[in-house]
């Protein structure tokens, strides 16, 4: 089976770890079957099956990824290229580097490519975040109206990926709360006799997840609701929800805390009957994780002006 070029030594080296791995596994076992006597044991996945998994993350299938099939030209051009010692094969002779530069200019003359890597025969000798003047010169033969950006890290690449998310709308963030808490604010509109007016205060923190197409927000609201006789009290919620980037919309909320604050004779308040607080916390064994920057995002009560953010 031809493997396209940039996935060789990514086969080879996943390939080799997760038999390795495997055998270390079924070693142990065995170990302590004899040492207990008998232990419920595991059996290794077969060589093929290994092998296949290889080949389907060296080609990100899991991840998406069209992987084009390299041409019998290509591959021409890349031999040739390396018996000449031109680079990306001017350092080691490295014939699959010289496959995936051929392939790259190739795709430049159809498309825009972002090429990232942190091999150093593709780099300059005196700027090493610069792709080799050598190859560059290449490209420029080639790139028409297209672009060709180079980055030596996944870092380096991620930190241009910035996405502007504007604030979300006030009174879309209301509206999807209380649609959201729908039992909750029945309850409470029943035993206070007040209902709400979506005219207060919202404060959004937006964090990143494992999900590009979707933006955690942990809100805090505060509301005015008003009961028959003009009077007013105090709604206040902490919670969590989503925002899908895609669809623009918010979905999934999940509230820590709900309360509707009413003012007693004596000046003192209470929470009407309804309210609740959900009580959680975290343990770890070990060093907490690593917490993302929050960035904030507010909503004026009298303007309704935002401040927008950038989520990376």
């Amino acid at each position: 089976m031809e493997v396209p070029a940039g996935e060789v030594l990514i086969l080879d080296t996943n390939t080799l770890r997760a038999r390795g791995k495997t055998k270390r596994i079924e070693g142990e076992l065995e170990w302590l079957g004899r040492f207990f006597g008998s232990v419920g044991g595991w059996l290794g996945p077969a060589d093929e099956t290994i092998a296949e998994r290889a080949r389907a993350l060296a080609r990100a299938q899991h991840l998406g990824a069209l992987v084009i099939a390299e041409s019998h030209e290509v591959r021409q051009r890349a031999e040739l290229r390396n018996k000449l010692e031109q680079a990306p094969s001017h350092k080691s002779c490295e014939l699959a580097d010289c496959r995936i530069w051929e392939q790259c200019l190739e795709l430049l003359a159809r498309c825009d490519i972002v090429f990232v890597s942190g091999d150093g025969d593709f780099r300059g000798h005196r700027d090493q975040n610069r792709l080799h003047p050598a190859l560059w010169a290449e490209a420029k033969e080639v790139v028409g109206d297209r672009n060709l950006t180079f980055h030596r890290t996944m870092e380096s690449l991620l930190s241009e990926l910035r996405s502007e998310i504007q604030p979300l709308p006030k009174d879309k963030i209301f509206t999807f709360v209380y649609e959201s808490i729908a039992s909750v604010v029945e309850e409470l509109v029943s035993n206070s006799g007040y209902r709400p007016k979506g005219i207060g205060w919202v404060k959004q923190t937006l964090l990143t997840t494992d999900q590009a197409e979707i933006i955690e927000v942990r809100l805090k609201i505060e509301d005015i609701w008003e009961g028959v006789d003009a009077k007013t009290m105090d709604f206040r919620l902490s919670g969590t929800c989503h925002y899908r980037l895609m669809a623009e919309e918010l979905c999934d909320l999940t509230p820590s805390k709900v309360t509707l604050l009413a003012q007693q004779p004596d000046g003192s308040v209470r929470a009407v009957k309804g309210s609740y607080v959900s009580v959680g916390g975290h343990a770890y064994l070990g060093a907490p994780p690593v917490r993302p920057e929050p960035e904030e995002l507010y909503s004026d009560p009298v303007s309704g002006e935002s401040r927008g953010s950038t989520v990376r």
